[in-house]
């Protein structure tokens, strides 16, 4: 059966074979193998069309029919992540997010960050939300944190530093400042985010999350550093607040991005999954 508990070591099993379309999964003693016999399959890939043959929750089993195609055809990728609202906000103008989304999106959150080395976000999500952004709804690794603070704004009270888990900032500026386990960057202020991508990249992170905020988002896909971005879409109408994403403006609608998609149902909600 799968599980929050196993559902890393499924990812982690996939995202070491070789470019193959069709094999059979099979889950004994504690781990992911493959089968030659499909009867004693526990999930059948055949060109990225999933049969599960095995107990699992449906909303498991939904996450998986999401996630498996992209471990299967991307073994490198930077992958942005956002929930909203069906009008595009993200939060009120107070700045209050709790709660768009459905609970379910939190584990299907905490599932992305389990399936990759590193996740991203800029200094006003840790300010304004202090998240632990740990993998605690599912059982697997936690990612390096990565936060972007030109400015290096922040200090050791926020729970990124107490919990002993990696961290890693991305900065501009010449202010001293130490941070509990944390690895501090300084990169020119001249192309910051073709920057960190670079160095992401030297860092031999293969598979990046780019969870937020709405600024951090949208210079990485200005800058054409997206390989996937996902928008999980909550049935709701806000009206006014926070916009998921801020680009910079177009002039003529044959420059507006048009990436290949995949939408899906998920719970309540929908996920529209972009390819750029």
């Amino acid at each position: 059966m799968i599980t929050k508990n196993n559902i890393f070591l499924l990812f982690d099993f996939i995202r070491k074979q070789k470019k193959i379309s069709n094999f059979h999964i099979k889950y004994s003693n504690n781990c992911f193998v493959h089968t030659k016999a499909s009867k004693l399959a526990d999930i059948i890939i055949k060109k990225n069309n999933i049969i599960f043959q095995c107990k699992i929750h449906k909303s498991l089993e939904e996450i998986l029919l999401i996630l498996i195609p992209i471990l299967l055809n991307n073994k490198n990728f930077f992958i942005g992540q956002i929930g909203q609202s069906l009008d595009g906000k993200i939060a009120l103008n107070n700045g209050k997010s709790h709660y768009i989304n459905d609970k379910l999106s939190i584990i299907y959150l905490h599932c992305l960050r389990s399936m990759c080395q590193a996740v991203v976000v800029g200094v006003n999500t840790i300010i304004k939300d202090n998240p632990q952004l740990t993998t605690r709804m599912v059982k697997g690794p936690n990612p390096v944190r990565v936060i972007i603070d030109p400015s290096l704004k922040l200090n050791n009270n926020y729970k990124i530093f107490k919990d002993g888990l990696s961290n890693i900032i991305f900065t501009h500026s010449s202010i001293q400042k130490k941070f509990k386990n944390t690895t501090v960057y300084k990169l020119p202020k001249k192309d910051f985010t073709l920057q960190i991508h670079k160095k992401l990249q030297l860092l031999n992170f293969s598979s990046v999350l780019i969870e937020g905020g709405a600024t951090t988002l949208s210079k990485f896909i200005d800058n054409k550093l997206i390989d996937i971005m996902q928008f999980i879409i909550s049935p709701m109408i806000i009206g006014s607040g926070i916009n998921s994403l801020n680009l910079k403006p177009i002039s003529n609608l044959d420059n507006a991005l048009r990436p290949k998609n995949k939408i899906y149902r998920f719970g309540k909600e929908i996920i529209v999954s972009l390819n750029f």
